[in-house]
């Protein structure tokens, strides 16, 4: 399947290929993750998301038809919602800084495929500058230096751990070095651009390179895939995990739980 910006995000890209939020999300709940797969389940798109992607559009420089196909931005009186009021804010933020316009500058969202762990992959980076062998991932969040609660290790992280980037900058540069037919541990600078969705916004540049945090999150990423596979191609059943929104949808009693199992 050839890939391009129209076709990247639908079913039939995912069933033929991996991505990192895909195999994310097999990891959370691989019963919610085949649901997706099979059209059975649809997220819904939260506001916070609109926000980054509106910000998105802005360094992709698709703005204009951003707004254009979103009404539901505006209130009745056709003025900006309070949410993406604050998403000019951030706008404003970064692109009022040389040095973060200096880091987002490069080819804009660059679809890449590889082969990794015996499945294919794609990968959607937001800026990829081959000159200066670096690849930036812009991100929106709600604070850069507050520190937020992770229940696996059960300690606050900062918002770099707790949403997985470490994971997404070894997958993304694994695959660009296979994709452009580098050697192998030859990675190109990966860098984080934030900005924070707070009244006046923050902004910082993150250096996400690190070898042997990459080789780790890899490692572990090579020892999951048999199973994900599996359950991809039909081969297990997936497992609920109990929690999430689509397994509070779907969930049936059949008896009563100890108040202790809580």
């Amino acid at each position: 399947m050839l890939l391009n910006h129209e076709n990247y995000f639908s079913n039939e890209a995912n069933f033929e290929f991996m991505s990192r939020s895909q195999y994310k999300g097999f990891l959370e709940c691989e019963a919610k993750e085949i649901a997706k797969l099979s059209g059975e389940w649809v997220e819904e798109v939260s506001i916070a998301l609109m926000v980054g992607s509106y910000v998105h559009s802005w360094s992709q420089g698709t703005q204009r038809e951003f707004i254009a196909n979103c009404p539901q931005m505006f209130k009745k009186d056709g003025s900006l919602k309070a949410e993406y009021i604050g998403a000019d804010n951030m706008i404003d933020c970064l692109q009022n800084d040389d040095f973060a316009m200096y880091c987002l500058e490069g080819d804009k969202e660059v679809i890449i495929t590889f082969e990794m762990f015996g499945a294919p992959w794609k990968v959607m980076l937001d800026v990829q500058n081959n000159e200066r062998r670096r690849i930036v991932d812009l991100k929106t969040t709600r604070s850069i230096t507050e520190k937020v609660w992770d229940e696996e290790t059960r300690k606050k992280v900062s918002f770099v751990e707790a949403y997985s980037y470490p994971l997404q900058m070894a997958i993304y540069s694994e695959g660009e070095r296979i994709s452009e037919g580098r050697e192998p541990g030859d990675y190109s600078e990966f860098l984080i651009v934030a900005v924070s969705k707070e009244k006046q916004p923050d902004k910082a540049i993150i250096n996400m390179t690190d070898h042997t945090r990459l080789e780790v999150e890899l490692a572990q990423v090579e020892v999951n895939m048999p199973r994900i596979l599996a359950v991809k191609a039909g081969i297990k059943e997936p497992v609920r995990c109990e929690v999430c929104d689509y397994c509070r949808s779907t969930k049936r009693l059949t008896g009563a739980i100890h108040y202790s199992e809580l």
